[in-house]
């Protein structure tokens, strides 16, 4: 098997960043169609109000499963700085200590969501309507935890290990797991909500079993082996990550706003077109995650080894590749977006006359998210925690927020579909203003650091 330090230690030139990412990038696109194929099968099988109460209730699924996608982006950010110092013995007790940790956290988090379950929902405000829709789904979603947040960190490590296809492979089988699962369970068998769900999570217990069989092989780049837990790995994965664990709980908060505001001032039939919005521009934003997760490797292994010229590369490899992908995201959006739009509710209907209309506003969040995402993945890179927090923070939350409680007060509806956008941009200039003062601190201007962070 090819040695890790081998892959991420080569130099990247445009083309050759590119081919590494892609396969990352193509594995978020099947992670994110879980979510999609779901989307679009629940509102094609059970309608527009089951569609809503997936959106009522995403918050509360971001919400727990925060805590461990921190584990996974920062635990990834301290194994490829190990790997990129060459503590390879190091590496691999990171990444048990991790597998324990995520299962462990599944476990717990899943009871009390399912024991706490009810209250949750009536303070998500799921009316009655929903409700039936909403408990079904998010009971097996909660079952079912621990597989989730497995097939998270195996998603991550394939590509920390320097085997993006393997993960591109793997999401693919998962991906299709899960639209054929979904047509099965809630067509033929009309298996409603619960069938959609189960299809989820048949398809992250794929994921997952096919992270534990790679990486417990003897020769795996990088290894699951038994050993105490490595203290110090936790705590560099959840400061790392940190800015992950920010943004997923902002994240729910204010979905949870959003969903409230395009309730009182649209609607349930403002829900489902927030929902079928959002969905259509996930297959940009899985992209931009793509290319960010993969690329967060590299610079973080390239910074591991202090070799700050191949660091200042990458660097500005990434700022040519996220200005040509926003610029096209937003093009393709605007362009393809009745069709899209089509998929998730019929054309003569009332959501999708809404959700038409405004949908080039809302995608202008397109042009600045990617950038907005990297400066996070980034900092997660070079070990620092906190800065990668404030950005995270700052776009999901504070300026979100924002956006969404005072925009529509000003300039009415059209408000609720310009606050991500308007949110972007605030972040957009904080970021800047972050990676360019911090350029010598962690030397990707291509001189050597200020400051050298390990775990």
């Amino acid at each position: 098997m090819r040695p890790t330090n081998t892959i991420l230690g080569q130099h990247f030139s445009i083309a050759g960043q590119l081919r590494f990412t892609f396969p990352r990038m193509l594995m978020s696109l099947f992670i994110m169609s879980y979510m999609v194929a779901d989307g679009v099968l629940i509102s094609r099988y059970m309608g527009t109000v089951a569609l809503a109460s997936l959106n009522m209730i995403f918050p509360l699924a971001i919400f727990l499963g925060a805590v461990g996608i921190m584990l996974s982006a920062g635990g990834g950010s301290v194994v490829s700085r190990r790997l990129g110092a060459g503590d390879s013995a190091g590496a691999d007790r990171a990444l048990s200590t991790l597998v324990y940790a995520e299962f462990a956290f599944g476990v717990i988090v899943g009871l009390l969501g399912i024991l706490l379950l009810d209250p949750l929902l009536n303070f998500l405000n799921v009316n009655e309507e929903q409700y039936a829709y909403a408990y079904e789904y998010q009971i097996v979603w909660l079952a079912f935890m621990p597989c989730f947040l497995l097939g998270v960190l195996s998603q991550t490590f394939f590509t920390v290990a320097g085997f993006p296809k393997l993960g591109l492979a793997v999401s693919i089988a998962s991906g299709l797991t899960n639209v054929v699962l979904d047509i099965v369970f809630m067509g033929p068998f009309g298996w409603g909500m619960y069938g959609g769900a189960l299809a989820t999570v048949i398809s992250w217990i794929v994921a997952a079993v096919a992270g534990g069989v790679f990486f417990c092989r003897t020769n795996a780049p990088i290894k699951i082996i038994l050993t105490r837990p490595d203290w110090t790995a936790l705590k560099g994965a959840c400061t790392s990550g940190f800015s992950e664990m920010v943004g997923s709980l902002s994240s729910s908060v204010t979905l949870y706003l959003f969903n409230a505001a395009f309730m009182y001032w649209l609607g349930v039939d403002g829900v489902a077109a927030l929902t079928i919005a959002s969905y259509s521009t996930y297959v940009f934003n899985s992209i931009f995650y793509g290319f960010c997760e993969a690329t967060g490797p590299i610079l973080g292994y390239k910074y591991g080894e202090q070799n700050w010229t191949e660091l200042a590369c990458v660097f500005k490899n990434s700022l040519v590749i996220m200005t040509v992908f926003s610029l096209a995201a937003y093009g393709m959006s605007v362009i393809f977006a009745a069709p899209v739009l089509a998929f998730f509710t019929p054309r003569d209907s009332a959501v999708f006359e809404l959700v038409l209309a405004n949908f080039g506003y809302f995608a202008l969040s397109l042009l600045l998210l990617c950038p907005n995402m990297f400066a996070a993945y980034l900092f997660t890179a070079m070990g620092d925690g906190k800065r990668a927090a404030v950005v995270s923070f700052c776009r999901t939350f504070l300026f979100t927020v924002l956006a969404i409680e005072c925009l529509p007060l000003i300039i009415g509806e059209l408000g609720l579909w310009l606050s991500v956008p308007l949110a972007e941009a605030l972040t957009f200039i904080l970021s800047a203003v972050l990676v360019i003062r911090n350029r010598r601190r962690y030397g990707y201007d291509g001189q050597a650091a200020l400051v050298i962070n390990r775990d």
